[in-house]
């Protein structure tokens, strides 16, 4: 289940420009491509509103063609936030949305600016089978929010780089706790046809674990119960960075993940930016 809340927010985020108070505001519009044994099955849109002193970004995607026989998923993600005198990310608001064939689930949280507190999470859920949701315990529901989290981990220069050991943070996924582990370890060259972007990249492989907050199955028959399976070792999310020197911004143009039949590799497809006095809304 937690992984619908982790695909795209960690894949289809980008950094704000380095030195971004000194910038002009931006709006950022991202488009990728999806694609599963040769076949194109998703289109999803990123899009980002900058300024100096807040920000903006949002995600969706919904699952087509052929892959539409497996899964017919589409979900939306959406942070806001406002950014400090010094760079910090402060997380104020974050909804997550999705929808598949009779199930969806919708998470809104709102944060506390002063300490990183959730102040309230409105959520509401229908699966396939009945279950209750065992909320993240009071004294650890704390942001930052999946994709603050990432916004934040991209900006500058030392963030993201070659390191020997994994680092950890405690970021709230929109039902779970989560400790997200992410290590850098090479420098690739991407060569695929299906990227507008040919170079250089980094690296980086993310995973995930629950440590709070779960659903639990409601049973309605008094069946002898299953012994539970082993937890098997998560396979980490891996993805590509760029960095983008005329825009001075870290953008992921690749990403490879595994599912349950076979793998489904992301390209960046297209990138737009624009002065936000251009665009039709800001933050």
């Amino acid at each position: 289940m937690h992984k619908f809340l982790l695909i795209l927010p960690i894949f289809f985020l980008f950094s704000l420009p380095e030195q971004s108070r000194a910038r002009a505001s931006q709006n950022i519009e991202l488009t990728y491509k999806a694609y599963w044994g040769g076949f194109t099955i998703s289109k999803i849109y990123a899009n980002a509103l900058l300024t100096d002193r807040d920000y903006r970004l949002g995600i969706s995607y919904k699952v087509t063609g052929l892959a539409s026989v497996f899964s017919n998923m589409e979900q939306k993600s959406e942070a806001r936030g406002l950014i400090s005198q010094d760079g910090t990310l402060v997380p104020l608001e974050y909804d997550n949305e999705a929808r598949w064939r009779k199930s969806y689930f919708t998470s809104k949280a709102r944060f506390d600016a002063r300490d990183g507190k959730i102040l309230s999470h409105a959520f509401d859920f229908k699966f396939k089978k009945e279950a209750e949701y065992i909320p993240i315990e009071e004294n650890r529901r704390f942001g930052p929010d999946m994709i603050s989290y990432y916004l934040a981990l991209m900006t500058g220069k030392e963030n993201l780089k070659i390191d020997a050991e994994e680092q950890h943070k405690e970021i709230f996924g929109g039902f779970f706790l989560l400790d997200m582990v992410h290590q850098c370890n090479e420098i690739k060259k991407i060569k695929s046809k299906r990227s507008t972007y040919k170079g250089p990249v980094l690296v980086c492989a993310f995973r995930d674990k629950i440590i709070d907050g779960k659903f639990i199955r409601v049973k309605k028959d008094k069946k002898k119960p299953k012994k539970p399976k082993k937890p098997k070792k998560p396979k980490p999310v891996e993805i590509w960075f760029a960095h983008m020197t005329d825009m001075d911004v870290k953008v992921p143009v690749y990403a490879e993940f595994p599912i349950g039949w076979g793998k489904v590799r992301l390209y960046l497809s297209d990138m737009k930016v624009m002065p936000i006095n251009e665009a039709s809304e800001s933050p």
